[in-house]
């Protein structure tokens, strides 16, 4: 079996009012002379497994990422795949 980590990044649909993300902008504005014009919350899911190869990975986290991580009425997701030589202290 091989190692590996992904990252699920899990966005709202570009159509998709981002309620949250105005009321951290409007604090950012706030808080620093920084102008931002548009600040969007997401979600990100850092995932440390076993698989026979990565073909199957990436199989495996797209119905993952497409069924149960991500509501894809309003998000968007992707996800970057890497192979690891072991998995940090705590990890199984």
């Amino acid at each position: 079996m091989m190692k590996f980590k992904a990252t699920v990044f899990i966005r709202l649909r570009k159509q998709v009012d981002d309620s949250p993300g105005n009321a951290v902008r409007d604090a950012s504005r706030r808080l620093s002379e920084l102008d931002i014009k548009k600040l969007r919350l997401g979600k990100v899911i850092d995932i440390y497994f076993e698989a026979p190869d990565e073909e199957y990975a990436i199989k495996e986290l797209d119905l993952l990422s497409d069924r149960l991580y991500a509501n894809t009425v309003m998000e968007d997701w992707d996800f970057e795949v890497t192979e690891v030589d072991g998995f940090p202290p705590g990890v199984g």
